[in-house]
C-alpha cells in the first residue's frame, strides 16, 4: 500500500501527540490579563462574582446582571461585554451569558468577567494544552473558511465573470444549447435522426458540399475518393479525381497547407459537387444515408442534406443565431429564411462575405441558414469535441432504437416508436419477440431525461444577470464579513487570539493603566464590590448591582476622557471576539467542549499539513501555523517543514517530477541497498 506520511509528517506527529510543537499561551497576553485582573477594582469585582456563585440564593438572572454591570456606559469597570449604544455583540453574549448555575452545562467557561473570557477563549483555541483538541478545532475552522469563502468569492465573481456572456438562465444552464433552439424536444429528435451527418470539429464546413463529402468518405472508410455511385456521378458532371480528392482531403491553401488550392478553386469544385448531389436518389441515396446513420424522413435527394428545412423538419422554426442583443430567429414565421439575418451571421464569420460565398455554391436561402446554424452551434460549449449523436443524447436523452415487434428485448432495453416525435418505452422484463408495445406487462412508457430549462420559474427566467443583486448584496453584507479580500474570512479572523494577532495585550494593559490612573475616583465603586461580599440574599445583591451601575454612570460623567479610552479598548476587543464567536457558531464548533485526548484528529491535522502549506495568502493557514509553530524544537520545525514540503510537491508534480518522499506504511520492508548487487 502506498504511504500517506513523509519523514517530516512523522516527526511532526510524534511531537503533536506529546502536546509539543506549537507555541503555548501568548506570554504577553497572559501578563496583560493578570495585570488587569490584579487592579484593586477588578480583583474586588472578581471576589464578588465568586462569592455570589457560591451562594444558595444565587440565580442565573442575577448572575448575568452581575456580569453585565456597566455594559452600556463603561463595561471595563464592570469587566463586562459591551451592549448598545456601545455595540451589539449577540454571539459573544450568547456564548457567555448563559445559566452557569444549572447542572447541565458542558462548557468549561468560568464566568468571572470579560478578561477571563478572553483568557479562556485563547486557551480553548490552543486546545487547553491538548493538541488533539487544537487539531479538532483547527481542521473544522479550515473547512468552514474554505466553504464560506467559496461562496463569497463566487458571489463577487458571478456577474463579473459570467455577466459579459450572459443572455438568460436557460442558456447558462444548458451550455448555450437553448440559444440554438427554443424547442429542445424537437431539436433533439432532429439531431438524433441526423446521425453522423456533420463533423462538429469542422463547423466551418457545416452545410457545405465539401463537409458532406468528407463525412461520407470518413464514415465509409474511404480515402481520397467517395462511394462509387457518387464518385461516378461527380466524374460524369465534369469533376476530376483531383477535384474530388481536394474536397475530401480539405486541400485548401492556408498557413499549415501552403501548397493547397485557392478558395476560389475549392469553391468551384464544391459547386460541381452540389450539381452531382442533385443527381443522387434511390438506392444510391439510401446507401449514403445508411453510411451516415441518417434516418431523417422525407429525404429524396442528396442535396436535401444541405437544406436545414429538410434536416430539421421539426425544429427549424425554433432555430436561432447569435445577435448583438440576443439570439435572432433564423426562419420567419412563414418558414422562409429571415431576410435580415445574413449581415448578423457574417459578423460572426472569419470573412464578412461568408453567407455570400456559400450562396454561390448552394441555393442562397440554404447558404444563409446553414451559416446561421454554424455560428449558432459554435456558441455551444466544447462543441468541436462533441459529436452530433452525443449532442442529441445531451439535448433529448434520445436513443435511435426504433421498436420492432419481431425483435426480442432484454430488461431495461429502451425503444422508440411513433413519428414525428417519438415516444420511448422501457422493457420491465425480458420481452419475447412478437410482444406488442402496449402490453404493460412488458413495456412501460418512459422519459429519457434530456435538458431542462427554467420553464415555470418566471423569476429565474426574468433575470438579466447571472445572479440577482439581492443575492450578491446578501453575501456582501451578511457573509463577507472577514478581513480578507472582498470580505473573505482568514484563519486569523477565527482563532487569531491564539497568537494574540490583534494585540489584546496592549488593550488590556491600557485599560489597567487607565483604571490605576483614576485612583480614588474609583473608591466608591470598589467599595460597592466589597460590600457585595456581605450580601445576605438575592435582593441585597440586586440592590448593590443597581448601585454599581449608578456609580459607573457617575464616573462616566465625571471622567469622560478616561471612560472613552477604556471604551475604545473594550469595544475593539469585543468586536473581534464577537466576530470570532460568530464564525465558530456558524461552523458548529464548540471550542469549550472539544474531545480531549483525540489522537485521530492529530493524525488528520498532520495529513493536512501539506495542503495547509498551499494556503499562503495573507492571514491564511500557512502563515498562521508558521507563527504558531514552536521552531525551537524538532517537532515544531517539522510542522513548518511539512508545509514547505507540500508546496514543493505541488510544484514538482505540476512539472512532471516524481518525488519519492513517502515512507512505506506496509509491514516491515527491506531497506533499499545503497549499491545494487550485480548478478
Amino acid at each position: 500500500m502506498p504511504s500517506i506520511t513523509t519523514p517530516l509528517q512523522l516527526t511532526a506527529a510524534a511531537a503533536l501527540l506529546q502536546n509539543q510543537g506549537l507555541e503555548p499561551f501568548p506570554p504577553g497576553l497572559a501578563t496583560a490579563i493578570q495585570t488587569f485582573n490584579a487592579t484593586t477594582l477588578i480583583s474586588n469585582l472578581a471576589a464578588a462574582v465568586s462569592f455570589y456563585k457560591s451562594q444558595t440564593f444565587a440565580t442565573a438572572t442575577t448572575l448575568n446582571s452581575l456580569l453585565s454591570m456597566g455594559n452600556t456606559v463603561c463595561p471595563t469597570l464592570g469587566n463586562s461585554i459591551p451592549v448598545s449604544p456601545l455595540g451589539t455583540y449577540t454571539y459573544l453574549n450568547t456564548e457567555y451569558l448563559v445559566n452557569y448555575l444549572g447542572t447541565v452545562d458542558g462548557s468549561t467557561l468560568d464566568p468571572s468577567g470579560f478578561s477571563n473570557l478572553i483568557e479562556q477563549t485563547c486557551a480553548a483555541y490552543l486546545g487547553n494544552g491538548d493538541l488533539g483538541r487544537f487539531s479538532q478545532g483547527f481542521m473544522a475552522v479550515q473547512s468552514y473558511i474554505a466553504s464560506t469563502n467559496n461562496y463569497i468569492n463566487s458571489s463577487v465573481n458571478s456577474n463579473q465573470y459570467l455577466g459579459p456572456t450572459f443572455v438568460n438562465m436557460d442558456d447558462l444552464v444548458t451550455g448555450s444549447i437553448t440559444s440554438v433552439s427554443t424547442d429542445l424536444e424537437s431539436f433533439g429528435v432532429d439531431l438524433d435522426k441526423q446521425g453522423e451527418l456533420w463533423n462538429t470539429a469542422k463547423l466551418d464546413l457545416y452545410g457545405t458540399p465539401a463537409g458532406l463529402l468528407q463525412q461520407i468518405s470518413a464514415r465509409a472508410g474511404i480515402q481520397r475518393q467517395t462511394v462509387p455511385a457518387l464518385q461516378n456521378v461527380m466524374l460524369a458532371m465534369g469533376m476530376t479525381t483531383t477535384d474530388i480528392e481536394n474536397l475530401i482531403t480539405d486541400n485548401r491553401i492556408g498557413v499549415f497547407n501552403p501548397t493547397g488550392i485557392t478558395n476560389n478553386e475549392f469553391d468551384r469544385a464544391q459547386r460541381l459537387a452540389y450539381n452531382a448531389f442533385t443527381m443522387i436518389s434511390g438506392d444510391a441515396l439510401v446507401q449514403i444515408l445508411d453510411i451516415l446513420d441518417v434516418t431523417t424522413p422525407n429525404i429524396t435527394g442528396l442535396e436535401q442534406l444541405l437544406d436545414p428545412v429538410k434536416t430539421f423538419p421539426l425544429s427549424y422554426p425554433s432555430l436561432r443565431a447569435p445577435g448583438a442583443v440576443g439570439p435572432v430567429p433564423i426562419f420567419d414565421a412563414n418558414g422562409s429564411v429571415n431576410s435580415s439575418i445574413a449581415p448578423i451571421v457574417n459578423s460572426y464569420l472569419p470573412a464578412a462575405t461568408g453567407c455570400d460565398e456559400l450562396s454561390k455554391i448552394i441555393p442562397p436561402a440554404d447558404a444563409v441558414a446553414n451559416k446561421a446554424i454554424q455560428v449558432a452551434l459554435q456558441q455551444i460549449n466544447n462543441i468541436p469535441n462533441v459529436s452530433l449523436p452525443d449532442l442529441a443524447q445531451a439535448v433529448l436523452g434520445a436513443v435511435n432504437n426504433p421498436w420492432q415487434v419481431t425483435n426480442a428485448y432484454l430488461p431495461n432495453d429502451l425503444v422508440s416508436t411513433g413519428a414525428p416525435v417519438p415516444v420511448y418505452y422501457r422493457a420491465t422484463q425480458e420481452v419475447p419477440a412478437g410482444t406488442d408495445i402496449n402490453n404493460t406487462a412488458y413495456w412501460t412508457p418512459t422519459t429519457l431525461g434530456g435538458l431542462s430549462t427554467m420553464s415555470g420559474l418566471p423569476l429565474i427566467q426574468a433575470q438579466t444577470t447571472p445572479v440577482d443583486t439581492s443575492v450578491t448584496d446578501y453575501f456582501a453584507n451578511s457573509v463577507a464579513t472577514g478581513t480578507g479580500p472582498d470580505g473573505t474570512i482568514t484563519t486569523y479572523d477565527v482563532p487569531g487570539l491564539a497568537l494574540d494577532a490583534d494585540d489584546f495585550a496592549a488593550r488590556l494593559t491600557d485599560a489597567a493603566d487607565t483604571i490605576d490612573g483614576l485612583g480614588t475616583g474609583l473608591d466608591d465603586l470598589s467599595q460597592i464590590y466589597v460590600d457585595m461580599l456581605s450580601a445576605a440574599n438575592n435582593a441585597a445583591m440586586i440592590t448593590l448591582i443597581a448601585n454599581a451601575n449608578a456609580e459607573i454612570a457617575s464616573i462616566g460623567s465625571v471622567h469622560p476622557a478616561q471612560v472613552a479610552t477604556m471604551n475604545t479598548d473594550w469595544v475593539y476587543m469585543a468586536n473581534l471576539m464577537n466576530l470570532s464567536s460568530r464564525y465558530t457558531t456558524e461552523a458548529s464548533i464548540d471550542y469549550f467542549n472539544l474531545q480531549s485526548g483525540d489522537k485521530n484528529s492529530v493524525y488528520g491535522f498532520v495529513q493536512n499539513l501539506p495542503r495547509y502549506g498551499l494556503l499562503t495568502a495573507n492571514g491564511d493557514a500557512a502563515e498562521f501555523l508558521i507563527n504558531l509553530a514552536d521552531t525551537a524544537i524538532l517537532g515544531g520545525q517539522a510542522v513548518v517543514g511539512a508545509m514547505r514540503e507540500g508546496r514543493n510537491q505541488a510544484r514538482l508534480e505540476s512539472n512532471g517530477i516524481y518525488n519519492a518522499n513517502q515512507v512505506p506504511s506496509d509491514a516491515e520492508v527491506e531497506p533499499i541497498p545503497v549499491v545494487l548487487p550485480v548478478n
